[in-house]
């Protein structure tokens, strides 16, 4: 919690912490505490869901005062006792780091008789080469469908491991991603636009509850894409508020080929090669010449100059450059969650923490069920140091998106190694397939860490192999977006012994 936030009141289990007036109540009565004590939770609440050190909290707590960690111990014990926080889930312990005060909230239960859906990847029934444009449209439904905000719809990577011809037990499908409904297509592309056939069933049974059969040319291609997704939600939910919808529609671009370039933008961005990233870039500059007020080619332009530029390592200029992109582009398209989304992921390497979760928020707003955007919210709550809060979001992300892109292992092993669970931190790590040296660094630092030195001390001398000018020392000091210097230090920490072991070697 920053300190424009300190006057609100926090619920602390069956207490109230009211920071404005300077008591703890419970049932309305003051707690009795001492007056360490309070000022240890007053810094705490001020703070709330971010690792406070030990050494910050005594100098916080006890200025001008040598005490030992005795007294935070025991100022601690005395909070968790007038909390009657036993489990310790208000007030928790970071190993080797500090404490943090928690506010997570029980999770949300759903409204009943609320459907989940998962659109399945749709069959080319033409050219290979047009497979992009199939997949870009269908990703077009998901997002379609999402911003009814009525049925919980799974993620494009969750809903894509799945073709909508192959042969399948629908039930199992089903049973795989949490989903209750399915969406099945197959789509041919023609000269002047599309034919869509699209299906929606019922997972446990396989029965089909409506099927049609759609073509469209030009923009009509765009209101086709509307049209299947409201059919598809007035077929779950009653009584629709088609004009609430209608609103939150984004304006499709004025050229349908630049809409093609989009997508075929997309189809490479989303690869691995060494060039994927340009050519992706390439292909948004061009949708941009054929509509220049694409908003969202905008974006992704932006986005690819960020992962060009290094994220964090992305030089001021070139990220004042980007981010005034991806800031017209939310001009263009206010209501496209998309937009507001990569405008947040440019101002979190910019440091600009505030502004980036507006955006986040604001995408949120737009688009309640879009897991890469929940995911993107966890890894800001990370740079802002609340890996709790952090960790709540992107396991919510992976509940929506079960099969999920690999950067959501990543950002989930920051949060961890933030909360000092190094063990499952590696774990997490352990599953992003990339050799990078940055990804090679961080899971060092874990093993560092858990004093497992000969593998810190392997990992690192692989690092230098395949890197010889990467210094894991600059990265761990300046390559991640942390908003506390605490954080930095607590990677710097796990880094620095890794590197110590290497220097030890025989």
């Amino acid at each position: 919690m920053s300190q424009e936030n300190a006057g609100h009141v926090l619920a602390l289990g069956s207490c109230e912490l009211d920071l404005a007036r300077g008591q703890l109540l419970r049932d309305g009565k003051p707690v009795a505490l001492r007056s360490k004590a309070f000022d240890l939770l007053t810094y705490l609440g001020r703070n709330v869901g971010r690792v406070a050190t030990k050494s910050e909290l005594m100098s916080a707590v006890w200025p001008d005062v040598f005490v030992t960690e005795d007294s935070l111990t025991q100022a601690v014990r005395e909070l968790r006792k007038a909390l009657q926080d036993e489990s310790q889930t208000i007030i928790r312990t970071v190993a080797k780091r500090g404490y943090v005060l928690s506010l997570l909230e029980a999770p949300k239960q759903e409204r009943s008789g609320q459907p989940s859906v998962a659109v399945l990847r749709f069959s080319n029934e033409g050219a290979p080469e047009d497979t992009p444009l199939i997949d870009g449209f269908a990703e077009d439904i998901v997002n379609a469908l999402a911003r009814f905000g009525r049925v919980v719809v799974l993620a494009r990577n969750s809903g894509f491991a799945f073709v909508s011809d192959s042969p399948s037990d629908w039930r199992a499908i089903g049973d795989s991603l949490g989903a209750t409904y399915l969406v099945r297509g197959r789509a041919t592309t023609r000269p002047d636009g599309m034919r869509v056939t699209v299906s929606l069933m019922t997972a446990s049974t396989g029965g089909v509850l409506w099927s049609d059969t759609f073509s469209a040319s030009g923009g009509q291609i765009f209101e086709m894409q509307e049209e299947i997704a409201r059919r598809v939600v007035n077929r779950l939910v009653a009584r629709l508020d088609d004009e609430g919808v209608k609103q939150a529609t984004p304006k499709p671009p004025d050229s349908l080929a630049a809409y093609e370039l989009l997508l075929r933008g997309l189809a490479r961005l989303r690869g691995y090669g060494d060039d994927d990233n340009k050519a992706a870039r390439d292909l948004f500059q061009a949708a941009v010449e054929k509509d220049p007020t694409y908003a969202l080619a905008h974006s992704y332009i932006a986005l690819a100059d960020l992962i060009i530029g290094g994220y964090a390592e992305a030089s001021p200029e070139l990220l004042g450059s980007l981010i005034e992109r991806a800031e017209c582009a939310v001009t263009l398209a206010p209501e496209e969650p998309r937009c507001h989304r990569v405008l947040a992921q440019a101002l979190i390497y910019a440091r600009r923490f505030d502004a980036a979760e507006h955006h986040l928020q604001r995408a949120l707003d737009l688009n309640p069920y879009d897991a890469d955007t929940i995911a993107q919210m966890g890894f800001l709550l990370s740079m802002r140091g609340r890996p709790l809060e952090a960790l709540a979001a992107i396991d919510s992300a992976i509940r929506i998106n079960p099969i999920h892109p690999d950067w959501y292992h990543y950002d989930r092993a920051i949060a961890l190694y933030s909360a000092g669970d190094y063990k499952a931190a590696l774990v997490s790590m352990s599953k992003v397939p990339s050799k990078s040296p940055w990804r090679l660094t961080r899971l060092a630092g874990c093993y560092a860490q858990l004093g497992e030195l000969k593998e810190a001390q392997r990992i690192m001398a692989e690092v230098k192999r395949i890197a010889p000018d990467f210094s894991p020392m600059q990265f761990a000091q300046t390559g991640i977006a942390y908003e506390h210097a605490s954080d930095v230090e607590h990677l710097v920490a796990g880094v620095a012994k890794a590197l110590a072991a290497c220097e030890e070697q025989p």
